[in-house]
């Protein structure tokens, strides 16, 4: 198998995982945001079912090349919640629960069929090459489409925008310390940026993500 077509193989892996987990982060966040009272994502046309508004060509492609990426960010406002520290943790912390869980979930059940669903196919098939490519094919798509989700909730935690934790961080710092950070930002995306390039950020996220995929496979 020469090396274009691993890497179509390998791109048409990721490609599930690329697209929808930055968009199951920000879908939820537009949700929860909503339901704590905030309507800037109902006025920002995010309170909607279609992908396409939570897609994000540069996170995309990041998600694609590097395995870390994200999402349109939704914008929200904290003003609008009741309880502005309870309003900002939730809306910033569940999207990441969610990819940790949907992650989590996914390979749990993709490692657990795995071997029914092999002999089944083969049962099937009569042991078709074929049948046994396609089962290859989909089987990593489904785990690799897992296995970003968590990577994602990972990501999250880095403290530089776009990612949730920028936000979460201003709940912890003094307000003179977040706004050093926020003054800072796009100093930090261009280092975040070559700190992706270099893979220096996925030798710390990839090892504790496997923690979570290894806890979940049979």
């Amino acid at each position: 198998m020469n090396s274009n077509w691993m890497l179509f193989l390998h791109s048409l892996f990721l490609l599930p995982g690329a697209f929808f987990a930055p968009i199951i982060h920000e879908w939820t966040k537009a949700r929860v945001s909503s339901v704590l009272g905030d309507n800037t994502p109902k006025r920002g046309g995010f309170m909607t079912m279609n992908p396409l508004k939570f897609f994000e060509p540069i996170g995309f492609f990041m998600m694609m090349y590097f395995q870390v990426g994200w999402g349109q960010p939704v914008p929200t406002s904290p003003l609008q919640y009741k309880d502005r520290r309870k309003g900002v943790l939730l809306t910033y912390s569940v999207p990441i629960v969610v990819n940790l869980l949907v992650g989590m979930v996914t390979i749990a059940l993709i490692t657990w069929f795995e071997l029914p669903l092999r002999m089944a196919v083969n049962d099937a098939t009569g042991g078709a090459e074929w049948a046994h490519m396609l089962l290859i094919i989909v089987w990593n798509m489904i785990y690799q489409f897992g296995r970003l989700n968590i990577i994602l909730a990972v990501f999250n935690l880095v403290p530089i925008y776009p990612m949730a934790m920028n936000k979460l961080a201003g709940l912890f710092l003094s307000p003179e310390n977040y706004m050093k950070l926020t003054q800072r930002e796009k100093l930090l995306q261009m280092f975040l940026f070559l700190a992706l390039v270099f893979g220096i950020v996925q030798t710390i996220v990839f090892p504790i993500a496997n923690i979570f995929i290894q806890a979940v496979s049979f």
